[in-house]
């Protein structure tokens, strides 16, 4: 028997003994705290979650963390306690003794969950190492705290999220993939797939932040088109972003432009899901490229409240996010800075705005990079 924050108040006999534990012991405990690892990550985002909204789960299959370190699979159901019907849960955990499939898929989910982990504590040594060679080139002690604390908060809540589901969803597909529906299944894909997205682009912003602070950010100065970089950004953008209207204007003859195709599309991409992120669903974004000053500039406007009262330099600042940025969406503060650093390290400029065209309200932001030499020219 559980109560309704899923501590133990009664155990049989029999489960103290997988546990090695007395039965007395058991009382009082998180349930999830008689788990395995891999089995409480999916205890966490699954079981807990359903229990709370359904008030029920059938033939979840978990691992026991058992005597001398055994790992004890069972298979979980619970539902309310029918006896009261809103005050704690009856739970019922099956041992299962035979080499059956599920053991099999077990062992092989915690051998890749364990692996995952693995890689993912790779990252974060990396991530830390990165931290720490950023933190030793800042001569202002507080500076170098302010942007330490900050960074770690970056890793620790931006990094998880997506890494936590991915693991989640991948050991849920793994387990249970043979009895999903169609659609729960393709749902689940599509968040693991939008979530490794995430981690991508995060991740890509945070090696460029890491060069950039350490005065190790090269760029290339190859001559490109931009309306090729432009119109694939666009087309990316619009197969994750379904639920918004990708309008692109590219003016004809434009001059070739020097830079790196590479971190042009990535300023690009946080330009458009920064648009995506703070525009109402089913507004339009509004992409454009035209010849201007000796080079070409790019803007990105969207249908969302705009800027208010901060002040645009700001926005490009390490870490700074709006009020009114913070309620409406998740983020580092990190893809503007990126984005800037970025585009001078090309010889170009970046910008930020009211949209003006049309007048829908909204913001635009946009860079301009220079053309490149004419061949002809000495």
């Amino acid at each position: 028997m559980l109560d309704d924050e899923l501590h133990i108040v009664e155990a049989n006999a029999h489960l103290a003994e997988l546990l090695g534990l007395d039965q007395r012991e058991l009382v009082g405990r998180p349930f999830e705290s008689l788990l395995s690892v891999p089995a409480r990550l999916l205890f966490q985002t699954h079981v807990f979650p359903a229990l709370l909204a359904e008030g029920r789960v059938e033939e979840v299959l978990l691992t026991l963390a058992g005597r001398d370190g055994e790992a004890v699979p069972i298979l979980l159901n619970a539902e309310r306690n029918p006896a009261t019907s809103d005050d704690g849960f009856v739970v019922l955990a099956v041992r299962i003794r035979a080499r059956s499939r599920w053991e099999q898929d077990l062992l092989a989910a915690t051998r890749a969950l364990e692996a995952e982990r693995a890689e993912s504590r790779k990252l974060a040594d990396e991530l830390a190492r990165a931290a720490r060679d950023l933190e030793s080139r800042h001569a202002d002690d507080a500076r170098s705290r302010e942007f330490r604390d900050a960074f770690v908060g970056v890793v620790s809540h931006e990094l998880r999220t997506p890494i936590t589901t991915i693991y989640g969803m991948s050991h849920l597909l793994r387990q249970r993939h043979l009895k999903m529906q169609p659609a729960d299944l393709q749902s689940g894909l599509e968040d693991i797939e939008t979530e490794a997205d995430r981690l991508r682009r995060l991740t890509e912003d945070l090696l460029v932040l890491s060069r950039a602070e350490g005065g190790r950010l090269e760029v290339a100065d190859d001559p490109l088109i931009v309306g090729h970089v432009v119109r694939a950004a666009v087309q990316g953008e619009r197969e994750r972003s379904d639920g918004h209207v990708f309008e692109l204007s590219v003016a004809s003859g434009l001059p070739l432009v020097l830079g790196d195709s590479t971190y042009v599309e990535q300023v690009l991409r946080n330009y458009l899901s920064n648009a995506v992120k703070y525009s109402p669903a089913g507004s339009t974004v509004r992409t454009s490229a035209r010849e201007l000053d000796g080079g070409v500039s790019v803007t990105v406007t969207d249908e969302g409240a705009g800027l208010g009262d901060e002040p645009p330099d700001e926005l490009w600042t390490l870490f700074y996010r709006t009020k009114d940025a913070i309620q409406q969406a998740g983020g580092a503060g990190i893809g503007l800075f990126v984005s800037k650093a970025l585009i001078e390290a090309m010889g170009g400029r970046v910008w930020a705005g009211a949209a003006v065209e049309p007048p829908t309200g909204g913001a635009e932001f946009g860079f301009w990079l220079p053309a490149a030499p004419d061949p002809g020219e000495e």
